[in-house]
């Protein structure tokens, strides 16, 4: 039998050992909420990180591929009617952060862009007047002649797409091998057309896009080419020739494609951008986290040397032979900004 009052009492936590578990508590509470603050941050500034490295990218992929086409399809002897100029070199502007330059880019409505070949034959059966032959795009080297059994007249082999609302023949404003279908070439659309030679002429395709003569099929223009353009009997091309502009304006970089100069494309004001909406499109803004000059242009002559007095004189602009694009980026996070720099190197076509 135990005795009343001799079991221990029972005891609670004493204030000093509730004040040290608090302490502990806290100061893991403290740890963990410390790192999960440092995690956030760190996220934050490898997202902000990673949408600069996309945004550069995309901005430097598309200036890039562009640049490559500059100088696609241009003329590089004298106008053949006119006052006998030279057409514009590649490159039309080049300053320390804005370049502009010519190339045949499809406009943002258009699927299908390139120069068009003439067809080796312009005169028989008769043409239609105003009207010029161009091998198809999309179904072999041969232009619209139904008269002929394979519905195309050319020297070459060639391969007629049979599935219906294909053929250029039976559907010729939307086909894909119509060299005007998918939206190529437009009504009123200035093009450069370039005889066996190398010498150039400027039209605009007509309201009517394409006409027919007996079984012929031509894109149409709004005036007569030279008597003599088709004598050389080396085929010559046509392209449709944009003007390009990237400059940097504030933190943002700008993009503006002008495809319609008021007249002749060389007395066309090509050193400022188109003001009309049916000339080209509006200035789009690509990114919006450039540094002050975060957008800059290098060029270097085909002999690597750097070309510093800019803006380039014409002179200059003719020497160019590789540009360089350099671009800092930043965006803001909870502690210092992160910041992103990247440059690419193009050679140019000549």
């Amino acid at each position: 039998m135990v005795a009343r009052g001799s079991s221990p009492a029972r005891r609670g936590f004493t204030l000093v050992e509730v004040l040290v578990a608090s302490a502990v508590g806290l100061i893991i509470l403290t740890g963990m909420m410390g790192y999960l603050l440092h995690r956030s941050r760190m996220d934050h500034q490898e997202a902000q990180l990673a949408r600069l490295k996309q945004d550069s990218s995309l901005v430097l992929g598309q200036l890039g591929r562009e640049l490559r086409q500059a100088g696609l399809g241009r003329p590089t002897r004298a106008r053949k009617d006119g006052d006998r100029e030279l057409f514009p070199g590649p490159l039309l502007v080049a300053d320390a952060t804005s370049l502009a330059f010519v190339a045949d880019l499809p406009r943002p409505d258009a699927d299908l862009n390139g120069l068009s070949t003439f067809a080796a034959n312009q005169f028989a059966p008769p043409m239609p007047d105003r009207g010029v032959a161009l091998l198809n795009e999309l179904n072999g080297s041969c232009d619209v002649d139904s008269s002929l059994p394979s519905g195309c007249r050319t020297d070459e082999a060639s391969l007629v797409l049979p599935f219906p609302g294909v053929d250029c023949r039976n559907s010729p404003f939307t086909a894909p091998s119509c060299p005007w279908g998918l939206k190529k070439y437009q009504p009123g659309e200035w093009l450069v057309l370039v005889d066996g030679v190398g010498r150039w002429v400027e039209r605009q395709v007509s309201s009517n896009l394409f006409s027919s003569s007996a079984s012929r099929i031509t894109l149409q223009l709004n005036e007569r080419l030279p008597a003599d353009f088709f004598d050389v009997p080396n085929r010559g091309w046509v392209a449709s020739m944009d003007r390009v502009f990237y400059r940097l304006r504030g933190n943002t970089v700008e993009r503006k494609q002008c495809w319609n100069p008021v007249g002749s494309f060389v007395s066309a004001s090509t050193f400022s951008p188109c003001s009309s909406s049916a000339d080209g499109t509006a200035w789009e803004p690509l990114l919006r986290t450039a540094v002050p000059g975060g957008l800059m242009f290098r060029y270097f002559d085909v002999q690597g040397f750097e070309l510093t007095r800019l803006p380039l004189s014409e002179e200059d602009l003719r020497r160019v032979r590789r540009v360089e694009v350099r671009m800092s980026l930043s965006a803001p996070t909870q502690r210092a900004p992160v910041t992103y720099d990247t440059f690419t190197s193009v050679a140019l076509r000549h």
